[in-house]
């Protein structure tokens, strides 16, 4: 066996990283035409709310890739990956159309959420476009992990790009009709730009089928429904638990001094950030792809940790310099109080990236080892350090919410880190 290189690792993982760039980017690019369109403030805030909740719902099928990475050793096993897959993801489908096209979307919005009912009544449509959105994103993760696996992930990036090409022409194109909502065009670009990227990836993916995967022996173990079940229903719950924290984070927000405009503020400040820890998901799943032994993981870690840290650098370097009031006013064009209250969360938001880099690592190497309920108990932590700083915030801090926001997020996410970190050293000692 080849022994595994830093060179071998980034020629893997940079195509990885720009993918998530360039879709991490959707978001922000999204917010600049919505603060120059009509009514920015509210469009923002419905949109903002909107994906937050559509995160929420599509959260169980987003760790399909990881699960393709983990276990498409061959055609029969990728076969069993999509029945399954397919099941799950009429469900999630069905689950959506009962939440936003029934009264339960503006019983969640208005009754649970407190969300104030002008941006509530933007919201609607908007989530009502998006519950088509999550089956085409798990059909082009299944098949994304057979090219990660295969070594093509610069097909992968390619793909992103074209997806956010049709995002900026959708939103181009649906502002200077000007006849749609801002937050119902955003979601209308999203969801056609995805349809066009899982195109694209399925495509990609029939190269792979027809070469190296049906080469592979069939022989050893055979998925089994049940397996998968077993093995991807922690997995589910932990995306559940993560993407679950965006709306409790946006109901505190709600909750705080100055609502409406933290809510318009906060998914800015949060995009930003997310450009730079977005990327760490694609060090997750090199983590599952490339870890074979001890020789290997000590690589692949180093690699992964140069990766975080020159993540946070870069995000720093705009967080505490003059450069962020250019990203906010002139890229992203929030107007000045908007742009002050973005302005605190994202320099808090810079702790993110190296919390992620560390989540990426450690979870990646325990779904290698097919250990994933402690994934799924680290989420929880995650979670109920959220909830907990933003109840003594709200009780206590009296501060604006989209601070609010961002502390709540960050220590969430390091209390996440460090358990994971705990519950992956007798894990390390058996690679």
């Amino acid at each position: 066996m080849k022994k595994l290189t830093y060179r071998a690792i980034a020629l893997l993982y940079l195509p990885l990283a720009m993918s998530w760039v360039l879709m991490l980017m959707e978001a922000p690019l999204i917010n600049a035409f919505l603060a120059r369109g009509p009514d920015p403030e509210l469009s923002l805030a419905a949109f903002g709310v909107a994906l937050g909740i559509i995160l929420v719902v599509e959260a169980p099928i987003l760790m399909m890739l990881e699960l393709s990475i983990a276990l498409s050793r061959n055609l029969a096993s990728f076969r069993k990956i999509r029945q399954f897959y397919i099941i799950v993801g009429l469900a999630i489908t069905a689950l959506g159309i009962v939440l936003f096209y029934t009264p339960v979307c503006r019983l969640l919005l208005c009754d649970l959420m407190h969300i104030p009912p002008r941006i509530a009544e933007a919201t609607v449509p908007a989530l009502r476009l998006l519950v088509w959105w999550s089956f085409p994103i798990g059909w082009r993760r299944i098949h994304q992990g057979v090219l990660v696996n295969d070594g093509r992930t610069r097909i992968i990036s390619v793909a992103t790009g074209v997806r956010l090409l049709v995002v900026l022409a959708v939103m181009a194109a649906g502002q200077s009709l000007g006849t749609v909502p801002g937050a119902t065009l955003a979601s209308a670009s999203m969801l056609l730009a995805v349809v066009v990227e899982t195109g694209i990836i399925h495509w990609a993916a029939g190269a792979t089928f027809e070469g190296s995967l049906s080469r592979k022996p069939t022989e050893g173990e055979t998925l089994s429904l049940r397996y998968l079940w077993l093995f991807y229903l922690p997995l589910a719950i932990t995306t559940v638990l993560r993407q679950g924290i965006r709306p409790v984070i946006s109901a505190g927000i709600a909750a705080a001094p100055m609502a409406e405009l933290s809510l318009a503020a906060w998914p800015v400040a949060f995009s930003l950030a997310s450009i730079f820890w977005g990327p760490t998901m694609g060090l997750q799943q090199i983590t599952i792809a490339l870890t074979r032994d001890r020789e290997s993981w000590h690589t692949v870690s180093r690699f992964v940790l140069a990766a975080g840290f020159a993540l946070t650098s870069a995000l720093a370097l705009i967080s505490f310099t003059p450069l962020l009031w250019v990203v906010l006013e002139q890229l992203f064009g929030l107007s000045e109080i908007v742009a002050e209250l973005a302005a605190p969360a994202a320099r808090i938001l810079v702790l993110l990236p190296l919390a992620y880099t560390f989540h990426a690592l450690f979870t990646g190497l325990l779904v290698r080892q097919r250990r994933t309920t402690t994934i799924r108990t680290a989420k929880g932590i995650n979670m109920g350090v959220v909830g907990l700083a933003l109840f003594l915030g709200l009780a206590y801090g009296g501060l604006w919410g989209s601070v609010l926001g961002a502390v709540a997020v960050c220590s969430g996410s390091w209390a996440e880190a460090a358990w994971l970190y705990w519950r992956s050293r007798p894990v390390i000692r058996l690679v």
